[in-house]
């Protein structure tokens, strides 16, 4: 079972910009997500009810309408005290979350309608092309439950015997690497190739920490609640697995267990999740360095000789992302922990197997699912091989429907509202009272320098070397991941292909995103449809939508507390003097100081410094789209906040609204509905909001950035 380079590794951690709020999912769940105990959920409506009002001294007490159990149909609306809840009650209590998911929303609503567009093209026989071709193959792997069934794990059973078989550090560093096996195993960290912080065009060697069992290191000293959840969810689905492989019940707990263990002892040299979301995290990890400085703190771990097996091994830059990680591991991988190692790689590589074996393992998954997160039942098995195919072979996925339904005039239409914000953002910049000219010119500038992508680029990876005829699904993975291999080591100190600007991002979510490394604004593919884009939108909607909550959220991104920190041409350099830096920050920290206030959910409070770039691209988009109002005679103000309202639209679970408020830089959708519109005076006049009214936040209080 083949491990790929994990695609976009270095975007995913340094990234606040995809903008729809979903709840983080667990490192090996699929994206349907995971959710809560349904007690957890009892107790979170009553815990958000009466007892609430009053609790965020300098927030404002509004229930977690999210939670559907929180709202009834008797309950009393009214935009001066819950804009949210004003403009979205109805839709709340028409819609249930499906089976399958953890949370229901207008984003899930449009991913859904692609999803079943993709599901009608796996089914076309007469699409022809190599890529179609690979996608009705691969699908038809996954479907066979028959052939999967039958083969079990027996061809995962000799590479999972290699580990329980080692008797030595020397036999686990052989399977480590030996070039037949480097990428089969688990082996200690994380890696990709994409470009750096410093260099934009170049293609580098990038390190990082693994991913853990559970999934934040902040957990492994005090496990938390969110914790528990994916605690019992991993040792269940272990247990049950390893079994498979020949464990007894107690030997496959005493395995869990021991891989806990050593990730107990690693956990602390590993950015948590509050880490990765601070401002200063780009400085934290940007550690350049040679190869011979890379391998250097490893001793006893095979770094150099598993980065030389891999085929890694050249004369640039080489990415270490936490160069302490790197050290801990060294002072671990010794004999006498040799239990602790080999159960920590048999918990990855069997937890690895849930989704590509038997139907027994993957409805086991998702009765765990719904045991511990909350959801209920499963999406059907066509949306989940959907998923699978989306996520091993997104290349031509994406060629098969763009190709069907991708078209030039959507994209050119795209590309010209994107343009419109831009031109209005313009504005914004140059009339900062608290930025000095040479601020205000360069931030201008980069704003002019931003790259606008629409719907699709015009190239993709090349998958002719992928041939699947004849494989059984587990097969047919290693030979994805080969061929995804074999791309990703020849773009080694090369280039990087701007072409291809999309590349390890799902174009066909319902998702867009900044980034800040080439600063460019992709507006992509999956969220241009209903409700959030049509040619025949009200300008009120167009406004809300692709004016505020689409392109001028994305858009200020690359002047939030993160992307601020990247000059017009992608590098890491900080552009700002010192003075106007001073002002800014303090401009984020007021904004964190309220935010830290508000009641997200029965105790737990947003965390501030974990929320600001959305939550501060999510104001300055609004404020972007009221400029551009402004200009509009007779714009109906008051449909337009509405609008933009029902666009987070959103139910989930529990679990889901607890994960996203501790580990996730999006804040919860009510709040990104009701704290924006409190900055701004046109909300005040279309709702006649007045001191004493919840919504209200007197203007010594407001947070505007830019």
């Amino acid at each position: 079972m083949k491990k790929r380079f994990i695609a976009m590794l270095l975007g995913t951690l340094i990234t606040t910009t995809t903008l729809a709020g979903c709840g983080a999912t667990g490192s090996r769940e699929a994206n349907t997500g995971d959710s809560a105990q349904a007690e957890a959920a009892d107790a979170a409506a009553s815990g958000s009810s009466e007892e609430d009002a009053g609790k965020g001294a300098g927030g404002t007490p509004w229930i977690d309408a999210d939670i559907k159990e929180n709202v009834t149909a008797d309950m009393q609306v009214d935009p001066k005290d819950d804009l949210y809840l004003y403009a979205n009650k109805d839709w709340i209590l028409e819609n249930e979350i499906p089976d399958g998911y953890s949370s229901w929303s207008n984003y899930s609503k449009r991913a859904l309608d692609v999803k079943k567009q993709c599901m009608e093209l796996l089914k076309d026989e007469s699409i022809e092309g190599h890529d179609a071709d690979l996608v009705r193959t691969y699908n038809k792997l996954i479907l066979d439950w028959d052939t999967r069934n039958k083969l079990g794990v027996s061809e995962l059973q000799d590479a999972y015997n290699k580990i329980t078989e080692a008797k030595s550090i020397d036999d686990i560093s052989k399977l480590l690497t030996d070039k037949d096996t480097v990428y089969d195993y688990f082996n200690f960290f994380d890696y990709d190739i994409d470009t750096g912080l410093n260099n934009p065009d170049k293609n580098i060697m990038i390190i990082a920490s693994p991913a853990l069992i559970l999934d934040d290191s902040a957990e492994y000293p005090d496990r938390s609640e969110l914790g528990d959840m994916n605690y019992g969810y991993s040792k269940d689905l272990f247990v049950h697995i390893a079994q498979k492989f020949g464990m007894t019940k107690d030997e496959a707990d005493k395995c869990f267990e021991n891989a806990l263990s050593l990730e107990t002892k690693l956990a602390p040299s590993i950015f948590t999740t509050e880490d990765q979301l601070s401002s200063d995290y780009f400085e934290k990890i940007n550690n350049e360095m040679s190869f011979d400085e890379a391998v250097s703190n490893s001793k006893a771990f095979p770094l150099k000789d598993i980065l030389t097996s891999m085929g890694v091994v050249y004369d640039g830059e080489y990415l270490v992302l936490e160069p302490d990680y790197l050290k801990k591991l060294d002072e671990v991988y010794t004999q006498d922990n040799l239990e602790l190692i080999k159960s920590l790689m048999t918990v990855n590589y069997v937890l690895d197997s849930a989704l590509i074996i038997d139907r027994d393992s993957y409805d086991k998954r998702n009765e765990l699912r719904n045991k511990y997160f909350g959801t209920t039942g499963a999406v059907s098995d066509d949306e989940m091989a959907y998923g699978v195919v989306s996520e091993e072979l997104p290349d031509s996925m994406q060629i098969v429907y763009v190709e069907k339904y991708g078209t030039e005039e959507d994209r050119q239409k795209m590309k010209e509202l994107c343009q419109d914000v831009i031109d209005t953002y313009k504005e914004l910049l140059s009339e900062n009272d608290w930025a000095s000219e040479e601020t205000k010119k360069y931030a201008v500038e980069k704003l002019n320098s931003i790259t606008i992508h629409a719907a699709y680029p015009d190239k993709f990876n090349d998958t002719t070397g992928i041939d699947i005829a004849g494989c059984s699904l587990i097969e047919a993975n290693e030979r994805i991941a080969d061929n995804l291999i074999k791309e990703k080591v020849g773009r080694l100190g090369k280039n990087e292909d701007k072409e291809k600007w999309a590349d390890g991002f799902p174009l066909l979510s319902c998702n867009a995103f900044y980034s800040p490394t080439d600063n460019s604004i992709n507006m992509i593919i999956g969220m241009m449809g209903e409700p959030f884009y049509s040619s025949d939108m009200c300008v009120e909607d167009l406004y809300a939508s692709i004016g505020a909550f689409w392109v001028g959220h994305e858009i200020s991104h690359a002047f939030d507390a993160n992307g601020s920190q990247f000059d017009k041409e992608g590098k890491l350099n900080a552009w700002m003097p010192d003075a106007d830096q001073e002002q800014f920050q303090k401009r984020i920290e007021k904004m964190d100081k309220y935010l830290d206030t508000i009641v997200a959910f029965g105790d737990n409070h947003f965390i501030g410094s974990n929320i600001d770039t959305e939550m501060t691209a999510d104001m300055t988009g609004l404020q972007c789209a009221l400029r551009m109002a402004s200009k509009v005679e007779g714009f109906d103000y008051e449909k337009f906040f509405i609008k933009y309202a029902q666009l987070n639209a959103n139910i989930a679970t529990y679990a889901s609204e607890l994960d996203q408020v501790s580990q996730d830089e999006h804040p919860l959708d009510y709040s990104r509905a009701n704290v924006p519109v409190q900055q701004f005076d046109e909300f005040y006049k279309a709702f006649d909001v007045k001191e004493g009214d919840n919504m209200y936040l007197a203007p010594e209080d407001r947070l505007i950035v830019w």
